[in-house]
């Protein structure tokens, strides 16, 4: 038993060369795992940052909205009592977007602008509250000037804020 035969040696080199290539490729795949793993983990975070970039620009977009809406209402207040229906539907056309812009999830409001929302919505509400009893006809004349500064008061807080979520926009890569 001393003595090897070719077939031996051959089935041993073989057995060798099996080896080392099985090592190599094991090491050829836990390389490509860790590039997937790396290139997974860029596109997550690729990801997160455009899910962020469309959160601001969603958001800049819907205070937008609203302070078109709200310099239309002034708008509305200012000619009078022919406008006064029209100056309530507006009235709740802005709650319906400082709702749904406060409970909207990830919009990227901080909790000082929930609160200013929340302030607005309560503004706009006693506009609305104010103008169903002048439309009513209660006696109470409705102090247009002191409306629309409240009014203005809200647009400078939405102006403020969309001119906030455009430059976060700007800074997302």
């Amino acid at each position: 038993m001393g003595i090897w035969n070719a077939a031996d040696v051959v089935s041993t080199v073989l057995a060798g060369v099996g080896i080392a290539l099985t090592t190599v490729g094991l090491a050829v795949v836990f390389w490509q795992v860790r590039q997937a793993r790396g290139a997974a983990e860029a596109a997550r975070e690729a990801a997160t940052e455009a899910r962020e970039a469309m959160t601001q620009r969603v958001t800049a977009m819907e205070l937008g909205s609203i302070h078109t809406a709200l310099q239309t209402l002034q708008e509305q207040l200012r000619a009078g009592q022919t406008q006064a229906q029209a100056a309530l539907t507006s009235c709740q056309s802005i709650r319906g977007q400082l709702v749904a812009l406060r409970t909207r999830r990830q919009s990227g409001i901080s909790p000082e602008q929930l609160e200013g929302l929340t302030l607005g919505m309560g503004t706009i509400a006693q506009v609305q509250e104010a103008l169903e009893r002048w439309q009513a006809g209660d006696g109470r004349q409705l102090d247009i000037a002191d409306t629309n500064g409240k009014i203005s008061t809200l647009i400078d807080l939405v102006v403020e804020w969309r001119t906030l979520f455009l430059e976060r926009e700007e800074q997302v890569p």
